[in-house]
């Protein structure tokens, strides 16, 4: 059974989901959805990474939306952990920091920022208003549209971090600029990366930057439903063309990290559709 509303104000809602308590845009046609309809999102990622995240840690979520896998970190890292989430989209911060408010998360920290790889100001796309049926995550921040509005960018590396356990990016077609402005980051705390890669052009910019800083990556493509989510809902509102979410587990070469079964990224000409149809022929055990 669906879990009812516990609030309810025009295109906003607030349900109990699997990670905590969520504000979201009921006509957001992914997150927003997937939130209502499941009580998560793309939770598979999610547990991929717990694998990896342990009390303590500090994490970073490039692209947090309004949080749906920042919450979920928080909970991992626990009081002693840090989590720094960063959304550039104003109206997406806000109900990003309404999210931590309402889980009572004292070790989040908001930044209303860009992230790239250089400091400065840049312009960004408005989101559509908040009563159209649409997927305001999926809006790229280098899109040229008549509406912008300024933002502040910068580099992960003006966090001056001393530790940093997992990097998770998905940061609307900056992907590689994220990273490259993470360089000394990444060579002082060899994070685990998690990196969006779900655009045929994307690899081109991400593999140079993986061989530069001495890193591997394997390809992490989950479907958008899961049968055994949080509501138990048994109904696939993804159509079975559907483009899967597409990611790239990226391991520091210096790590003895065993990833079973993965199937590695092959550089600047593969793409996800690549990874999944090797998949799919790989003899079965």
């Amino acid at each position: 059974m669906l879990s009812p509303y516990l609030v309810e104000n025009r295109h906003l809602a607030v349900k109990r989901c699997k990670h905590g308590l969520f504000m979201y845009n009921r006509n957001d046609s992914y997150i927003g959805r997937s939130l209502d309809l499941y009580g998560e999102w793309c939770d598979l990622e999610i547990q991929l990474l717990a694998q990896f995240i342990r009390s303590g840690d500090t994490v970073v979520d490039v692209g947090a939306n309004i949080g749906t896998h920042t919450v979920a970190f928080a909970n991992l890292v626990g009081p002693t952990g840090t989590v720094h989430a960063f959304e550039p989209q104003r109206r997406l911060f806000q109900m990003l920091c309404g999210n931590v408010a309402l889980n009572c998360l004292e070790n989040v920290v908001c930044h209303a920022r860009a992230v790239g790889d250089a400091s400065g100001e840049i312009s960004i796309p408005q989101l559509p208003p908040p009563y159209a049926f649409f997927n305001f995550g999926a809006v790229p921040l280098t899109l040229s549209l008549p509406k912008s509005e300024p933002a502040t960018m910068v580099t992960l590396d003006e966090l001056n971090l001393d530790k940093c356990q997992v990097i998770k990016i998905d940061a609307e077609e900056m992907e590689a600029r994220v990273l490259a402005g993470a360089r000394q980051t990444i060579a002082r705390c060899q994070p685990i990366l998690y990196v969006e890669n779900d655009r045929p052009e994307a690899s081109k910019a991400i593999a140079p930057l993986l061989k530069e800083i001495g890193y591997r990556a394997y390809w992490s493509i989950f479907p958008y439903f899961d049968r055994r989510n949080f509501y138990s809902n048994t109904i696939n509102i993804w159509p079975e063309d559907h483009a899967p979410s597409a990611n790239l587990l990226c391991l520091s070469e210096r790590l003895k990290i065993e990833v079973p079964d993965a199937e590695p990224f092959l550089g600047e000409h593969d793409d996800w559709k690549s990874g999944m149809r090797r998949l799919r022929e790989r003899p079965r055990k």
